[in-house]
């Protein structure tokens, strides 16, 4: 039956760490998912192979940001300046964790830093990431970490930016019947907080469908203490998603790339939606 439960699904949760805002808000948020999940949480932390490489080379210089001075590449300071980032990270999670009272560990790797994060992450039920990093170049959009988790699409990924609480979050769900779909409800369900909005966008072939489709739903979700509110639109209105999910103006997106709907289509709403996402 698909009721408010205690969570079963999601024990272990990793969260990519780099001090970015973007990193922060992803910590604060996996910390207060673990709590109410009853869940641990790990933090990653990767040095990044190319930039070591790049300071080996000795052509390799750096321009300052406030000055045209160029100095060459030292690869010791880079490497302090990694392990102090590192120590940061390390900080950052120890004081957020504690804050929410959550059992952690802390890892770093060195490697190219999308692939570390994925990889160190293969053991987690749910990976959390910040929709930027600390590329000037990614302020909007996917950072290149995300990218590759959402291409990857092996396993229950968080998409989060600043400014957003797990428990204040008003959730919106894609559904159409499909089992991708019926999958990203389950995990809305197991999010939602007593006293908070759980929204359920209908996509039906058919106005018929969505009814139905709503019918069924209405009779086994079971939200004692929240609000349930259905919408609708049409499964062929793709141009109109994105328009209408913003008019709707969740606090998190729920949604599935094995759906009715492309995978193309789902992963472009993903690179376009500015709050947080959970792709299931």
């Amino acid at each position: 039956m698909l009721e408010r439960h205690q969570n079963t699904h999601i024990r272990h949760i990793a969260v990519a760490l780099d001090c970015s805002p973007h990193s922060i808000a992803s910590l604060t948020a996996a910390a207060e998912l673990a709590r109410l999940m009853h869940a641990d949480l790990t933090g990653i932390f990767v040095e990044d192979i190319n930039l070591l490489r790049m300071a080996e080379l000795p052509f390799c210089h750096e321009v300052r940001m406030y000055s045209s001075e160029t100095e060459k590449f030292d690869f010791s300071r880079l490497e302090r300046s990694l392990k102090l980032q590192a120590k940061a990270a390390a900080d950052a999670l120890q004081r957020i964790a504690g804050q929410f009272m959550v059992n952690y560990s802390f890892r770093v790797y060195r490697g190219i830093v999308p692939a570390e994060v994925i990889l160190a992450a293969l053991d987690a039920d749910l990976l959390v990431l910040g929709r930027s990093g600390r590329s000037p170049t990614c302020r909007k959009g996917l950072g290149s970490t995300a990218k590759k988790a959402l291409a990857e699409g092996k396993k229950p990924v968080l998409f989060i930016q600043p400014g957003f609480s797990a428990r204040e979050w008003t959730i919106l769900v894609l559904y159409d019947g499909s089992e991708g779909s019926k999958q990203a409800l389950e995990a809305a369900l197991d999010m939602i907080q007593p006293g908070s909005t759980l929204n359920v966008l209908i996509l039906g072939e058919t106005h018929e469908e969505s009814a139905k489709m709503e019918r069924e739903l209405s009779e086994i979700i079971k939200l004692p203490g929240s609000t349930l509110v259905y919408h609708h639109l049409p499964l062929k209105n793709e141009k109109s998603l994105l328009r209408y999910i913003r008019m709707i103006n969740s606090g998190l997106l729920v949604l599935s790339d094995r759906m009715k709907i492309s995978r193309e289509i789902v992963h472009g709403l993903i690179n376009e939606i500015d709050y947080p996402v959970l792709l299931v």
